[in-house]
């Protein structure tokens, strides 16, 4: 016969929370590897010393990490599995007869911390790994990947017809007490998504400065990763050390306009400065093998490990390289062993031009495979043209060689398993402080689960050897008897 089961729930009282949760839950594990306590200190200064008592500020990063491991975006539904799941209960350390925290609380903390506690806590996170000997310093690569706004492309509108360029304004004026030592917030605070022009005055007029989106006024339009159409994101950075534990040493969240090359020299120095590291090598792909990044590196005794675009294959032309430069002379010779004496000095693009006399190039029987100026042909070098050579150099060492491939296996998996388990293919907060604290959060989950990892590998190893002296004591007794 079919059977009817009737819910008659009974109350039982002769068990505990903590005889429910297994003891190899991975939350226990969580808790038996990181103590975060440290957080209290971090907000002690953000709450009144009488009053009704807030969320604890460790309950609070418990249920940030509960999002992160779980892929969990949305606040409501967070509360909703935590009330539900036994270990998630056990690791904020509520009871089962025990209200869990709303989630509109979790909003309201979020806003009091903001770009001034994050950072920290990210911080924090980084130093617990360099305690533990993660870190090893000597090797710096980095990355970026773009992440779609939480804003479509279809509200975009004029700066000028509506009120988001004042919003703009006010989101981005500067505060008067500014810290004199940069802070990750500093760094937030340059790369909002205004224009870099560097050398040369911009010849187009981005979108980007014309329109802006009222849902996100902070994303800048980008190309859709797997190609399509343009949508609204902003572009990850990630500095990562060269040791076996992958740790990530610095994460900042710029809009797309923010070109990938472009905070590279001001993450560097304060990766530097922040972790007190002396770095050998910083490796990145060609995107970062800019002019003002190889000097900037050298400068700093760091080695470009750089790859430089190969400009030759753009023009049907002559490349330069086949151009010898004669340092004595300060002039260049041409494949059929004519002069290009230097001609000006270009301050504004850092650029010296050698150009040939025009009639000896009208004259000259390769003139159609070498130029079609009619003023002579033209070579162009750069002001720093020997931190230049010094790096083309490098290409050609195995020690490059090496590190480019370590550099494809190194960076880029993070953001590949940020974005397949932490949700990191599109943010869910909007405005470029919120979506930095987002992607703060998941890069100290990231190395968090590295230092879990490293510390139950030691307490493993730790129990292995007590296992293996307490039974060697056993034997030795026994035959002494």
């Amino acid at each position: 016969m079919m059977g009817y089961k009737i819910r008659n729930l009974k109350t039982f009282t002769s068990f505990s929370l903590e005889t429910l949760v297994p003891e190899d839950n991975f939350y226990r594990q969580v808790e038996k590897c990181i103590d975060l306590s440290f957080v209290r200190d971090l907000v002690h200064h953000l709450y009144s010393a009488f009053g009704r008592p807030s969320i604890d500020p460790v309950v609070f990063f418990k249920l940030q990490l509960i999002a992160f491991f779980e892929g969990i975006r949305s606040e409501r539904l967070l509360m909703e599995m935590v009330s539900l799941n036994l270990a998630h209960r056990w690791f904020i350390g509520y009871d089962l007869d025990e209200d869990v925290p709303d989630h509109s609380s979790l909003s309201k903390i979020r806003e009091r911390y903001g770009m001034q506690i994050f950072p920290q806590f990210f911080e924090q996170i980084v130093k617990l790994c360099v305690y533990a000997g993660l870190v090893w310093g000597e090797e710096l690569y980095f990355d970026s990947t773009k992440v779609d706004a939480n804003a479509a492309i279809n509200n975009m509108v004029n700066r000028t017809e509506s009120k988001a360029e004042q919003h703009l304004v006010e989101l981005w004026e500067k505060k008067e007490d500014e810290m004199p030592n940069e802070t990750l917030q500093d760094l937030v605070e340059n790369y909002n998504g205004e224009r870099y022009t560097g050398l040369r005055k911009p010849s187009y007029k981005r979108i980007t400065d014309e329109k802006v989106s009222l849902t996100d006024p902070d994303a800048a339009l980008m190309r859709a990763q797997g190609g399509g159409s343009a949508v609204l994101g902003y572009r990850d950075h990630y500095i990562v050390d060269g040791g076996k534990a992958r740790i990530i040493l610095s994460a900042l969240v710029s809009p797309a306009s923010i070109m990938d090359n472009t905070p590279l020299l001001d993450l560097v120095d304060w990766t530097c400065s922040r972790w007190r590291l002396e770095p050998r090598i910083a490796v990145g792909d060609a995107k970062y093998g800019t002019v003002s990044n190889i000097v900037g590196l050298e400068e700093r005794d760091i080695k470009a490990y750089l790859p430089m675009p190969d400009l030759s294959k753009r023009s049907e032309y002559y490349s330069s390289d086949q151009f010898q430069y004669d340092a004595e002379n300060d002039q260049y010779i041409c494949p059929q062993n004519q002069v290009l004496p230097l001609w000006s000095r270009r301050k504004s693009e850092e650029n010296y031009v050698y150009r040939a006399d025009a009639k000896v190039c009208d004259a000259c029987p390769v003139k159609g495979e070498c130029t079609g100026s009619k003023s002579g042909r033209h070579i162009f070098r750069s002001f720093h043209q020997e931190y230049i050579d010094k790096v083309k150099a490098y290409h050609e060492t195995e020690a490059y060689k090496k590190a480019s491939r370590k550099r494809s296996v190194w960076v880029e998996p993070l953001f590949g398993e940020a974005k397949d388990f932490h949700s990191l293919r599109r943010f869910r907060l909007r405005g470029l402080h919120k979506v930095n604290i987002e992607g703060m959060i998941i890069a100290a989950g990231q190395n968090l689960k590295r230092l879990i990892k490293h510390r139950l590998k030691k307490l493993c190893f730790l129990a292995q050897y007590w296992i293996s002296r307490l039974f060697s004591a056993e034997a030795s007794t026994f035959s002494t008897a």
